[in-house]
């Protein structure tokens, strides 16, 4: 890769870490909102907020983050692009408890005693703040190399027009 590339894909990977940031605080916030504000179930509220973060993600993926790639039908890549989420979801479900289980009781031999109330709370966070990084890796670059991944102008059906 040339040095015009890597820079352009860096660039690219800090617009996809925004796009990541601002969708996790729309999940939250709304998840939040649907469960304590509206009352609703949070297995409804949880759902809910994460489809809408993922279809946000969609948008602004496609028409900022890989905006000057020529791409292949909106429907394909969304679906694309919602399997990739999906099965990040996964990992982080599958990994989450392992790892909070594995700070917990790493936790009373750096210091923290065994009692605290804070060791269960910096367990979960440490085990996720574990997760965040690999996931956001794997996504980006399942995302970049298939969701958005570049094709020829002419393999399009409305060739040079982007969005």
């Amino acid at each position: 890769m040339t040095p015009q590339k890597n820079h352009q894909e860096a660039r690219r990977f800090i617009k996809f870490s925004g796009v990541g940031v601002i969708n996790t605080l729309i999940d939250f916030g709304l998840m939040n909102l649907f469960s304590g504000v509206f009352r609703w179930p949070l297995i409804i509220s949880q759902a809910l907020s994460f489809l809408i973060a993922v279809a946000n993600s969609y948008i602004l993926n496609r028409r900022w983050v890989y905006s000057d790639l020529h791409t292949s039908a909106s429907g394909t890549q969304f679906s694309k692009f919602l399997l990739i989420n999906l099965a990040g979801l996964g990992i982080r479900s599958v990994s989450i408890n392992p790892l909070e289980h594995w700070f917990y009781l790493l936790l009373p031999g750096c210091g923290l005693a065994e009692a605290s109330a804070l060791r269960p709370l910096l367990s979960r966070n440490l085990a996720l703040a574990l997760i965040i990084p690999v996931t956001l890796l794997l996504n980006f670059l399942a995302n970049r190399y298939w969701t958005f991944k570049a094709e020829p102008a002419a393999a399009l059906p409305s060739a040079g027009r982007k969005g």
